[in-house]
């Protein structure tokens, strides 16, 4: 996709999409190409959603360098050029995010999530060289990511910054502070694409975000794409009301899910495969969802009117 229109191509849904695994935990390469076409037959196409593998929601602490590099290989040769295909590049070791980016790069992806390192939490300073370094080593479009649970809240200031590097072209944002997130939206929205990250889809459209992550249209992406179009349409009671019908009590559910297994793999894998798509288990330590809240699970779909894949 041309850097130079990204407003017209990176918008809408992005979608989360979940890292098929085997019985055994191996990849399930054949599996990722049929749902990323799923995906795209049910509508999340360029100007209406985007792809986000091997994120948080791809299981990417549990992938290796190799496995990480397949999924952005196939999940883009799946897509055929019919939707814009980001993945995560984060990683401890700035080594490897060089390595992830370069490949990126390499095989035409339109777009790289990269937020500060983890584990040992980094100054702002820190943050800046890394960002300075992959854009010295790769030319890849880099999105930001604004990891403030992990400790680092970063400043609009440090924001700016890195808005002025020349690849950096889009921020996933959130924030744990509702005034910081508001200023974020108001100073950085002409400058930078903005994801919402917080939920928050109506407030963000409002406030100039272009798009929002979602892991709804992995097994149902009309949903999400009626969201999109109703704030499009400036319609914000409307999609308001939308939103209470199910991502509500979605997210009620998921926090059920939570307090039994880690990760979001154990929550999209189960929607996934309650609708009909192959997914498989999630990597240890996290597991499956135990069958009583498959069971509230499906009952949700279904009043939902949610069809099968």
């Amino acid at each position: 996709m041309e850097s130079d229109q990204i407003r017209d191509w990176l918008c809408g849904p992005m979608v989360a999409v979940a890292t098929p695994f085997t019985e055994d935990f191996t990849l399930d390469l054949e599996a990722l190409h049929t749902n990323v076409r799923f995906m795209i037959d049910g509508g999340v196409r360029t100007g209406q959603g985007s792809l986000l593998v091997g994120g948080a929601g791809g299981e990417h602490p549990t992938l290796n360098v190799e496995e990480r590099k397949l999924v952005m290989s196939t999940a883009l040769e799946a897509a055929n050029g019919e939707v814009p295909v980001l993945s995560s590049i984060q990683h401890t070791d700035s080594r490897v995010i060089v390595e992830l980016a370069r490949h990126a790069s390499e095989i035409g992806l339109d777009g790289a999530q990269l937020g500060p390192t983890y584990y040992y939490e980094p100054t702002e300073g820190d943050v800046l060289r890394l960002f300075e370094l992959v854009a010295k080593e790769s030319d890849v479009s880099l999105m930001i990511y604004h990891t403030w649970w992990e400790g680092l809240t970063m400043s609009i200031d440090l924001l700016k910054r890195l808005r002025d590097i020349e690849s950096v072209r889009s921020l996933k944002w959130s924030s744990g502070d509702a005034g910081h997130y508001r200023q974020g939206l108001l100073e950085l929205s002409d400058s930078l694409v903005m994801i919402d990250n917080s939920g928050q889809q109506t407030s963000s459209h409002l406030l100039g975000a272009r798009g929002f992550i979602t892991h709804l249209s992995g097994f149902w992406p009309a949903y999400p794409l009626e969201i999109w179009q109703l704030l499009e349409k400036r319609d914000y009671a409307a999609a308001t009301a939308r939103l209470t019908e199910f991502k509500w009590k979605w997210s009620a559910w998921i926090g059920k899910v939570m307090a039994v297994t880690g990760g979001e793999g154990p929550f999209i894998k189960a929607a996934m495969e309650a609708v009909g798509l192959t997914v498989g288990p999630p990597r240890p330590p996290s597991v499956r969802v135990p069958e009583h809240l498959m069971d509230e699970l499906r009952e949700l779909l279904e009043s939902a009117n949610v069809p099968k894949a």
